[in-house]
């Protein structure tokens, strides 16, 4: 059962945790896969958007990878302003006291989106100054389920693994708490327990 007792970070996942995006998501991997045959002479027959980009990153193909992200960001703000957000996870934001949460906790966001979609989103859902730090897609080398953003944001407020705890949609989500050794729920969890208070 989730549980903030002793937590002094709060991190989100952003799409399907916080709001819902409603970009094209098969468009823009069609266009990656196309971009990577086109450089690369190569097929990315990728599982997920982040094993593709890891391939630029093992080709150490910096200016490439920059590329990616611009082309990802396009197609996450093609849409931006019919995103939709998830009422209760910011009711809990705004109202994190309610839930035995310290004033003093801290909240972050890891995301696979990039950076202006993730603040262009939190604008949306109107809580963007509760937000303490964010870490976004082109803030890391290595994407969820790999922990290096979740560690990022661990070292970043100088707190120990057992005081933060990570809130996802996906099982890639939770896996990367796993293997960060941080506590990580479903959001779905976080939905009850709000539905239950309200």
């Amino acid at each position: 059962m989730i549980s903030f007792k002793g937590k002094k970070v709060i991190i989100f996942d952003l799409d399907y945790t916080i709001v819902k995006l409603r970009a094209d998501w098969h468009k823009l991997r069609n266009a990656l896969r196309d971009r990577f045959f086109e450089v690369y002479g190569e097929k990315c027959e990728f599982k997920s958007m982040s094993s593709c980009l890891s391939k630029i990153v093992e080709k150490e193909d910096w200016e490439e990878l920059d590329i990616f992200f611009d082309l990802i960001r396009q197609y996450e703000l093609e849409n931006i302003e019919d995103t939709v957000p998830i009422l209760e996870t910011v009711f809990f934001i705004e109202q994190k006291e309610l839930f035995g949460v310290s004033d003093d906790t801290k909240l972050a966001i890891l995301s696979l989106n990039t950076r202006k979609t993730i603040l262009k989103s939190l604008a949306i859902a109107g809580i963007r100054d509760k937000i303490h730090l964010i870490i976004g897609r082109e803030d890391v080398r290595k994407w969820k389920p790999e922990p290096e953003g979740l560690l990022i944001i661990q070292n970043y407020f100088k707190v120990n693994k057992e005081e933060v705890i990570f809130l996802g949609d996906s099982d890639t989500d939770i896996q990367a708490g796993k293997n960060a050794g941080i506590d990580a729920f479903y959001i779905e969890e976080l939905i009850k327990l709000v539905n239950k208070r309200r």
